[in-house]
């Protein structure tokens, strides 16, 4: 086996330990929709979710209310992983945002599982209001991507 599937099996192990709670969130933010900067539950849940890791977490980041941030990890490249969680108005949350949400910190949780073996750091970040208020554009303005090598959904 190499290195790098060692580290693999090692990230899916610690999300497939946390798979139940995964669920639960997504449809805990699924039941409840909030639009665009009104997020204020789901955020909460996610960044409970961080903290409950032992993550540090930052609520309120980049001057947005229901934004979060989380880095962790070591030397090395920076990936920003993004959640998104809120919904439309009118129809809830038809674009999965819910679902988004918890890959974000399914995968978050799961690298943060390698410790010290991470080759690189994670910015794990809560972007509000994408389907109407440019959330991301808002954190960006405010260095939510600064030193970032690559940003990604899952």
């Amino acid at each position: 086996m190499t290195a790098a599937t060692a580290l693999k099996e090692q990230v899916c192990a610690a999300i497939d330990e946390n798979a139940e709670e995964l669920v639960a969130t997504s449809h805990a933010i699924h039941a409840k929709p909030e639009l665009a900067f009104h997020e204020f539950e789901a955020a909460r849940l996610l960044t409970e979710k961080v903290e409950s890791a032992g993550l540090p977490v930052t609520r309120g980041a980049y001057g947005l209310k229901t934004a979060y941030a989380s880095e962790f990890g070591n030397d090395g490249p920076c990936v920003a992983i993004l959640s998104e969680y809120d919904a439309l108005p009118g129809i809830g949350h038809s674009c999965g945002h819910n679902i988004i949400a918890v890959m974000g910190l399914g995968a978050s949780l799961g690298l943060s599982a390698l410790g010290g073996s991470l080759p690189g750091r994670i910015r794990y970040l809560g972007t509000p209001a994408e389907e109407k208020g440019g959330g991301k554009e808002l954190m960006a303005q405010e260095g939510a991507f600064d030193g970032v090598d690559a940003a990604m959904m899952v």
